[in-house]
C-alpha cells in the first residue's frame, strides 16, 4: 500500500518527551473496554488459546480517530504516539519510556476490566503524549468526532526513570526502567549473540 506524505518533517515517534513541560498520556481505546485477549502475545506465552481475539466493531471510530491523529500531527500537537496492538497497553507504555529514557506514572482507574486484561489486551487503540496546555482543545476535538467514549487520560511521563502503574491508591506495578528494558531486550540479544559477534552483542546488551 502507498500513501502520499505531504511533509516528511511532520512525523511522530513513540519517544516520550520530558523537555516539553507538563504533559499527559492519553489512551484511545477503540475496543471500548471489551479487552478481548484471544491470540494476544500474553495468551500465546501462557498457551491460553481460548477466547475471542480483538476486533474492530465500529469502523467509523477508526475513521474518526485517524482524522483526529492527522489533524493533531499537522498542528504539532502530538509529542509522541504508539499503538497498542502488539503486546497491549503496558508494552506500549514501556516501549515509549525506553525510547525516551524516562519513566511514567499511569492510573488505570477509568479503564474497565482486571489488571491483566487492561494492561495486555491488544484491541485497536493508541497512547498519545499531549502537552497540558493543548489538552482541553484536543479532548474537545476528540469529543466532537464522537471519540469521547474511548478517550482516557491515564497519566504522564516521569523524569525519575521509574515505571509506575496504579489503580487509584492500589499499586499494580512499579520497577526501574533499566531492569524492564533489559528483560525486553533479552530475546533480541540472544538472537544477535548467535547471528553476530557474541562479544559485540554482549557489549551492546550491557550498555
Amino acid at each position: 500500500a502507498f500513501a502520499p506524505v505531504v511533509d516528511i518533517r511532520q512525523t511522530v515517534t513513540p519517544q516520550l518527551r520530558t523537555d516539553c513541560g507538563e504533559t499527559s498520556l492519553v489512551l484511545f481505546d477503540l475496543g471500548l473496554g471489551k479487552n478481548r485477549m484471544g491470540a494476544s502475545a500474553l495468551a500465546q506465552v501462557y498457551r491460553k488459546f481460548e477466547g475471542s481475539p480483538p476486533d474492530l466493531d465500529d469502523a467509523e471510530l477508526l475513521k474518526q480517530f485517524f482524522a483526529l491523529i492527522q489533524s493533531g500531527i499537522s498542528e504539532g500537537l502530538l509529542l509522541a504516539y504508539h499503538d497498542r496492538s502488539d503486546g497491549g497497553l503496558f508494552t506500549t507504555l514501556a516501549e515509549m519510556a525506553f525510547a525516551g529514557h524516562c519513566g511514567f506514572n499511569v492510573d488505570l482507574t477509568t479503564l474497565p476490566g482486571d489488571d491483566i486484561s487492561r494492561l495486555f489486551n491488544e484491541e485497536a487503540g493508541a497512547v498519545l503524549q499531549i502537552a497540558e496546555a493543548d489538552m482541553p482543545g484536543f479532548i474537545a476535538r476528540a469529543s466532537a468526532l464522537g471519540l469521547e467514549g474511548c478517550t482516557h487520560v491515564i497519566g504522564s511521563a516521569a523524569s525519575d526513570d521509574y515505571l509506575r502503574v496504579c489503580d487509584g491508591d492500589r499499586e499494580v506495578f512499579a520497577n526501574g526502567r533499566a531492569a524492564i528494558h533489559r528483560l525486553w531486550a533479552r530475546t533480541s540479544y540472544e538472537i544477535q549473540a548467535l547471528r553476530d559477534n557474541p562479544q559485540c552483542a554482549e557489549e551492546e546488551f550491557s550498555r
